[in-house]
């Protein structure tokens, strides 16, 4: 087990980073916003990250950390709940994009550290950005053989809407270079159609003779032009395969690959957010001083359907638990 002083926040509170090793993978995670800030696989690391925590501090493109209480977009920075109107941080446009201040900007509790896992906890009040209830989260990193597992469980002591995910940013080649040569496949026949303000319409067209087609395996950046510029969209999940990791039965829900290494995402979400990294670029540099890059990464975030706060989706009562797993699980081709 080790365990390192990474730096300490404008506020004063120490950040520390855990590293979790087998012979297969070594992860690194800090307890700010419980966030991934290293995986290495094969010699090479994969995810996103920033040397310093001042970087952290700086960027705003949740690199690797638990997003909460409601991962993505809210449409209008507000929802209903029983008659009553919440509002909510506007910091994506008029928009709430990642719980506002959310998740990923707070120092987590760590509950069991060894050398394969680790539990973090934190307590979001009642209030917090503008949500309703307290909730105490529970996230477990896991590593077992090649595969970085999370758990996930929340519970709320009042009606409050929960949509968790894990921002990490991955690069199957290192980083440094573009993904549009990686190759991907997304078990989904239906994506979640977005207007201007990548707010969903209501609409879930096929994604069969449409650049969201990836029912076969295909380059990330195939369909790329000036006019389509990359994706930062829902997709319906409809998984064919699964796999058992920790007691549980998850969705093969995509296979990304690139040379000799090929990651496979499961998970029990109904869907999941393929975003390529459309606006890195401005950002502090990655670790070991490479700078970003657009379409430099790709994210592959397990979470429910974009605004479904807005929709009476998501909604969780007093004492009733909310649950996720999703797993990357990596191997060498």
């Amino acid at each position: 087990m080790k365990i390192e002083l990474f730096g300490t926040q404008k506020n004063g509170e120490k950040v520390h980073i855990y590293t979790l090793k087998n012979e297969e993978l070594e992860v690194r995670i800090m307890d700010r916003g419980a966030t991934v800030v290293s995986l290495e696989i094969m010699g090479r690391d994969v995810v996103g990250g920033f040397d310093t925590l001042e970087s952290y501090e700086l960027d705003d493109s949740h690199q690797g950390a638990i997003i909460g209480r409601v991962a993505n977009r809210i449409e209008k920075a507000r929802f209903t709940m029983n008659g009553k109107t919440y509002e909510l941080p506007k910091n994506n446009g008029e928009n709430c994009l990642h719980g506002g201040t959310g998740f990923d900007y707070k120092i987590w509790q760590v509950l069991e550290y060894s050398n394969e896992k680790i539990v973090f906890e934190y307590v979001s009040c009642d209030g917090e950005e503008g949500f309703p209830a307290s909730l105490t989260t529970k996230v477990s990193y896991i590593i077992s053989g090649a595969s970085l597992i999370i758990d996930y469980e929340a519970t709320p002591d009042g009606k409050t809407p929960v949509s968790l995910t894990n921002h990490a940013y991955f690069n199957l080649d290192g980083f440094g270079g573009d993904v549009k040569e990686h190759s991907a496949v997304i078990y989904s026949e239906n994506y979640t159609e977005v207007n201007e303000k990548l707010i969903p319409n209501g609409i879930r067209p096929t994604v069969f003779g449409t650049p969201f087609d990836f029912t076969k395996e295909k380059k990330i950046g195939a369909d790329f032009s000036e006019s389509f510029s990359g994706y930062d969209h829902n997709f319906v999940l409809s998984p064919k395969l699964f796999g058992e990791f920790i007691g549980k039965k998850l969705g093969l829900a995509a296979e990304v690959s690139t040379g000799d290494l090929k990651m496979n995402v499961y998970t029990d979400q109904p869907g999941i957010q393929f975003y390529t990294a459309n606006f890195l670029g401005n950002g502090p540099d990655f670790k070991g001083g490479i700078k970003q890059v657009k379409h430099g990464a790709f994210c592959l975030e397990a979470q429910t359907e974009p605004n479904s706060v807005n929709h009476g989706i998501g909604f969780y009562d007093k004492g009733e638990k909310y649950t996720q797993t999703t797993v990357y699980s990596f191997e060498e081709i």
